[in-house]
């Protein structure tokens, strides 16, 4: 899915292939974007600072990036790494909570 927000587009799915200073990313609609990476592209795991190692097949990302037109590519500002994973962190953590209330 690509959405612009304050100038920036972004992409949200999932890696399909990672080549050096680029990946392929597959979005919710089946199509793919290729968006490429710079010194000051910044990679988030939730809060926490990651690296362009932490990019793997198969990791969900939602990518802040811009529209480079010489390369006719978007460039990436920020990478959210496994945005997915919490949800099921969360539903499990709200399991026992839901068990208390039955007391």
């Amino acid at each position: 899915m690509l959405l612009a927000h304050g100038g920036a587009t972004h992409i949200m799915g999932t890696i399909t292939a990672v080549q050096g200073d680029h990946v392929t990313v597959k979005l919710q609609d089946g199509k793919t974007e290729m968006v490429m990476f710079s010194k000051a592209t910044k990679y988030l795991i939730g809060t926490k600072a990651a690296t362009k190692t932490d990019l793997k097949v198969g990791t969900r990302v939602v990518i802040d990036a811009t529209m480079d037109e010489k390369m006719k590519m978007y460039l990436a500002s920020e990478v959210k790494i496994g945005v997915a994973m919490p949800a099921t962190t969360d539903s499990k953590a709200a399991a026992p909570a839901a068990h208390g209330n039955h007391k």
